[in-house]
């Protein structure tokens, strides 16, 4: 698989946290970018993969086709639960002047469980996306990068 840049390996704490959103019907796909461990497939679901990662799915809400037509237009955020805005958009975005911000979605206990990249012109949409698909108990927060993406980042830079 190649990497394409655009994705940092999940935590495992995250990735079972998504892993239980599947199987409960709280998410149709999860996603194991390049460079992350991927957990067996649960019984009952799906896999595929492509140059971006492996992804596991609810073949009952959602095909591979579907899945790998979206993720070769880099807008897996509209199976993963991360709202209405690709990568390419917010880069665009970006690109223009507007500051990167990040709208995450945390447990009670602090592990992530989503986050997306954002903009200023973007972020009450997704923020509200945020809320409206988050686990009751969980907190949504616009700011700073979840420490995964600060630590890859501090290694990018050497």
């Amino acid at each position: 698989m190649e990497d394409t840049g655009q994705n940092v390996p999940e935590s495992p704490e995250t990735l079972l946290i998504q892993q239980s959103q599947l199987k409960r019907g709280l998410r149709n796909v999860q996603m194991f970018p390049v460079g992350t461990v991927e957990l067996d497939v649960p019984f009952g679901f799906c896999r595929c993969d492509n140059d971006r990662g492996v992804f596991h799915y609810n073949p009952n809400k959602i095909d591979s086709f579907k899945i790998m037509a979206l993720s070769g237009l880099r807008c897996e955020n509209l199976f993963l639960n991360l709202g209405p805005y690709n990568k390419t958009e917010i880069e665009r975005r970006h690109k223009t002047g507007e500051a990167l911000k990040f709208i995450t979605e945390y447990t009670d206990s602090g592990i992530e469980v989503r986050s997306a990249l954002g903009v200023a012109s973007t972020l009450e949409d997704q923020y509200w996306f945020f809320e409206h698909t988050k686990e009751p108990e969980n907190i949504v927060v616009i700011g700073d990068p979840p420490v995964r993406v600060s630590s890859h980042l501090a290694k990018l830079k050497g």
